[in-house]
């Protein structure tokens, strides 16, 4: 595998482009080239020669304006804009990922580990909860959060999303779901206040449960349980509106490793299909037709 570092440019000027931003420079693999706003040339930027990646971190409902890239939660914010986004990158033959860096986690890795040893015996059930807080400032001083343009939904689609897609990674397929959402709390278009029965393929329930109106926010939780044994992670994180405190050790193993999926090494996790897979489900909770 090639040891030479990789350029890379960030799409997007928000909080979060100040943790990518981080983890480049902290990596051996990568440094930063630079990070392009709305209003800058992307063309331009992307035409430098020293470039390797493009980091994809503005506003969700514009991830897939930008192809080919590792892209930042939602990968898309339906699943037929993440079916073109993959069209797109495969007729180039170019890697497509998403970043879900909380699968480099011990938590994640325990979870996986317990799953996949047959442990538990026969999984019966699994859910997810995130009882998280937001302010209503978080809405309204936003152009875009809580709207269903740009966000592609509200405490689903954003904030529970991770657990969401712990879920999608650790279970089957999902056969059937039923979902309720409601916006009880905040001003915002979309749902701040979401729940949902699932049915998997092979017959093990599950549920999830996502709020930003849980005050004063608690920990978000995942539950496996089965015929030999259960699973049980809750982390100490209430959730509250305070992305500055970010650790962005998980960024950075993240994107080390889609830099060494496409130099040669282990296919990088969380690609197209895996990507699309919590979009779907919580399409699917919003009571929409996902094929």
């Amino acid at each position: 595998m090639s040891e030479k570092s990789v350029g890379v440019i960030i799409v997007g000027r928000g909080l979060i482009t100040r943790f990518h931003a981080k983890a480049v420079e902290a990596s051996p693999k990568m440094h930063l080239v630079g990070m392009v706003g709305r209003g800058d040339d992307l063309d331009a930027a992307l035409s430098n020669p020293d470039v390797g990646l493009c980091l994809v971190a503005n506003a969700s409902g514009a991830h897939d304006e930008h192809v080919p890239v590792l892209v930042e939660k939602p990968m898309a914010i339906t699943a037929e804009r993440c079916d073109r986004m993959a069209a797109a990158c495969a007729e180039t033959g170019t890697p497509l990922g998403c970043i879900f860096q909380t699968r480099w986690t011990d938590a994640f890795r325990s979870a996986r580990a317990a799953v996949d040893s047959g442990e538990l015996g026969r999984i019966t059930f699994a859910r997810v909860d995130v009882p998280w807080w937001r302010t209503d400032e978080y809405y309204s001083q936003s152009s875009w959060h809580g709207t269903w343009e740009m966000d592609g939904g509200g405490a689903l689609m954003n904030q529970a999303i991770h657990m969401v897609d712990w879920l999608c990674a650790l279970m089957p397929p999902v056969a059937e779901v039923k979902g309720f959402t409601a916006t009880l709390a905040h001003p915002m278009e979309t749902e701040d206040t979401a729940t949902a029965a699932i049915r998997f393929e092979g017959g093990a329930l599950g549920a999830v449960y996502a709020t930003t109106a849980s005050f004063p926010g608690r920990g978000k939780r995942l539950e496996i349980t089965g015929t030999k044994g259960t699973f049980v992670y809750e982390d100490e994180a209430h959730g509250v509106s305070r992305p500055d405190h970010l650790d962005y050790k998980m960024h950075q193993d993240c994107f080390e490793a889609f830099v060494d999926s496409f130099q040669g090494g282990a296919p990088y996790p969380i690609g197209p299909v895996a990507g699309r897979a919590p979009v779907a489900l919580i399409e699917q909770i919003y009571g929409r037709d996902v094929r």
